[in-house]
Order: structure tokens, then sequence, then C-alpha cells
């Protein structure tokens, strides 16, 4: 798929980058190809478009999951089109981006989320911003860090999902890193590309979700396209792995223009992004203008109310936050249905009678539960401030109201 300044999704990486000096290729490291930064650069630039068939792969523990999805993409503009093909309860759903505007059909729903397509995008590093870095330091023999991993498609570099992870700001090992270091792998053949290979490492002593932490891509040689991403780290002790990888490509196939606009079905309700999110600073603001009930939960001495967030579309969340004088904070969730949490297994707990799941990792604990009725709550401590009795006795408060 295509990336550009943020291509999509998310998720939410950022775009800044520092840079490094230090023993990027030696004697036992793999012969460093000829090509810099500006020569891989306009190499990908130069691609008119991809049509390929998109196979990922996560494992889990003793879980796995398979995806495949036909895609179109012109990577230079930022178009992509993205159509899912498995699993079966996904087929039908498609990404479709023209370069200034982003659509999100979920079919199952008729639901269509759509937002400029630069939001989108967030703050991801460019493709092509880490391509210069890269094969600058390796034609230099030197090492680069990166802030976070570029944008491939209609979205980043795999990340793990963590189970309770809601709210407005999207939290994984991806994001919780700072600073990457980059290293030449030298060559592989991937589906019969033959591609250089550039491993992402956590640089320095961070905090994360996870540990062992690598990112591979492997990047076609002759046009620095990435037809493979591995991401692989352990995830509460056990191995979480994810495969992305390109079959069928075909590079410059010649692709119509209709491939990257798209016109919702007449049946379908149309969520527009840019004006379904909003902030509130009282929860009397936010009760006027949302339907469901605000969570009113106990919360630790210290903490104050800091704002409400709202988020409307085929599922409305509103969000709660709290803060205190350290910084800390705690926000709980509640979604008008269940959605899902990810696929990390927890801690059965009792919510007042109802079972839910605590989860910890070293950036945040957190507990979610459903109610017979329908809504789905979660309550969450950033960076784990608070312990597992302190938040179980935060969700109990709020119960099924």
């Amino acid at each position: 798929m295509s990336p550009r300044p943020r291509s999509l999704v998310v998720l939410t990486l950022l775009l800044v980058v520092g840079a490094g000096c230090t023993g990027f290729v030696g004697e036992d490291r793999p012969t460093a190809p000829t090509v810099d930064g500006d020569g891989a650069v306009e190499a990908y630039e130069s691609i008119d478009g991809v049509h390929a068939v998109v196979e990922t792969t996560i494992t889990h523990g003793n879980t796995t999951e398979h995806r495949r999805s036909e895609v179109w993409t012109r990577p230079a503009s930022g178009e992509v089109r993205e159509e899912v093909r498995e699993p079966a309860s996904r087929a039908g759903n498609l990404v479709v981006a023209n370069g200034s505007q982003l659509w999100v059909y979920n079919e199952s729903r008729a639901v269509v989320r759509t937002q400029s397509y630069e939001r989108g995008q967030g703050d991801a590093v460019r493709m092509d911003t880490f391509l210069r870095q890269v094969f600058d330091a390796v034609a230099a023999s030197g090492n680069e860090t990166v802030r976070s991993p570029p944008t491939v498609g209609m979205g980043p570099a795999p990340s793990v999902p963590v189970e309770g992870e809601t709210g407005a700001e999207v939290r994984n090992a991806s994001t919780r890193i700072e600073n990457y270091t980059a290293t030449y792998e030298g060559t592989e053949t991937v589906s019969d590309h033959e591609t250089h290979v550039v491993e992402l490492a956590p640089s320095g002593d961070v905090p994360t979700v996870a540990s062992d932490l690598r990112i591979r891509y492997y990047l076609d040689t002759e046009h620095y396209f990435p037809v493979k991403v591995t991401q692989s780290m352990t995830v509460n002790g056990e191995e979480f792995r994810v495969v992305t990888e390109y079959t069928d490509v075909v590079f410059d196939p010649g692709i119509d223009d209709s491939r990257f606009h798209f016109d919702p079905p007449e049946d379908a309700s149309v969520v527009d992004l840019e004006e379904s999110r909003e902030t509130f600073e009282t929860r009397a603001a936010a009760a006027a203008n949302v339907s469901m009930t605000l969570p009113d939960p106990d919360v630790p001495d210290g903490y104050e109310l800091s704002q409400v967030g709202v988020l409307r579309g085929d599922i409305t969340t509103v969000t709660v936050f709290y803060r205190n004088d350290a910084g800390d904070v705690l926000y709980v969730s509640e979604h008008s249905e269940p959605r899902s949490t990810g696929s990390a297994e927890g801690v059965t707990v009792d919510v007042g009678g109802i079972e839910g799941r605590y989860v910890a990792t070293d950036s945040l604990g957190s507990v979610v539960w459903s109610c017979a009725d329908g809504p789905q709550y979660a309550v969450v401590s950033v960076e784990g401030s608070l312990s597992r009795g302190e938040i179980v006795a935060v969700a109990r408060s709020v119960g099924c109201e």
C-alpha cells in the first residue's frame, strides 16, 4: 500500500527524526548497497502505481489470524484502494484515499467514515523520509535513529493491539517507543523480488508494552517499495508476530483514476469524522450534547476531571478524562455497544458481579467489561500509575449504569 504524509490511520506515528553517526556498517556487517538516500527516494517516487495482493498473518501465543486484501496504490501521491477479501467477517470492507480525502467503508454495518486524508494520516513518518535517512546512513557507514517506523500503505508498521486501548489516544508497542536505530541487514529474495533488508530496533532504555521488539522492512532493490514488513516482540510473556507480504506484485500496471474515488452506497450511513469529534470542558456541557449517560466513577484522591471527549460514528464513545497534580491520567470510556479490544488475554476480574478483563503493561493498566444491554466500558490508567485494586475499584463504581 502507499505511504505519504502520514499515510493513514492511524493509528498515529510521529514525524520527529534524529540523526546519529556510529558504526552502521563494519567488518561483520553486510556489504552496503551503492545507492544513497536521493537515489532510493527517486526510485520510490518514480513508481506510477502498484497492484498487489496483501497477505497478513498475526500470531499471538497459540492464536493465529489471517487477513487478505487486494490493493492498488500510487505511492508518490498517497492514492490507495484496499478491498478486504479475508476474513469472511470483514470481506467487502474497503479503504479508499485519493490524496485529499479518505473513506473507510464497513459493509456489514453499512457505515462509511470519512475525513481529510491529511488528518487521517496523523503525524506518521513518510516513506521517502525513511528511505533518505537510512540509505544516506548506509552510504556514509553510519547509523540512523528514527522517531518511529515509516507509514506503509493504509497504516503504519503493524503494531500489537493491547486489550483495553480505548479513548482518543491509541497506545501500542510502536507508538510508545521514541527512538529506533535502523540497521542494514543485506539482501534477501521475497516473492521473486530481490530486497534490501532494514531492521528497526528500540534505541536505548525506553518504556514499551512489549520486549524484544524488531521491525524489518524488505525493500525491492529496483523500486524501494516495501514488499514485506515483519514485526516480532514478546507481549505478556507470549510471542507476538505480524508478517505482512505483498504477493502477485505488478509495478506500473496503469491504474484508472476511478480506483481512488468512492461514492458511498445509498443505504449506507456516512459519518464525517471531521465533525464527529467533540471535546467538552465540563460534564454538563458533554451531557447536553449526547444521548448516552456519562460514566460517573469514584476516582482516587487527587484526580480531577480534565475534559470529556465524544466520538460519534457507527459506535458512539464517550470518554471522561481525569488528571492529578503529578500529571497522571485516568480515563473512563463508554461505548454504545461492544467493540473489539485486541487479542491480549488479560486476567479475569469481578466488576460488581460482571466478568471483566484486567490487562497490565509497562505503559498502562486497564479493565474492560461489557453489560448485558449493550454498552461496553473501560477504565484505563495511563503509564500504569494506579494499582490493579485501584483500577478495579473505579470500574466497580461504574458497573453497568
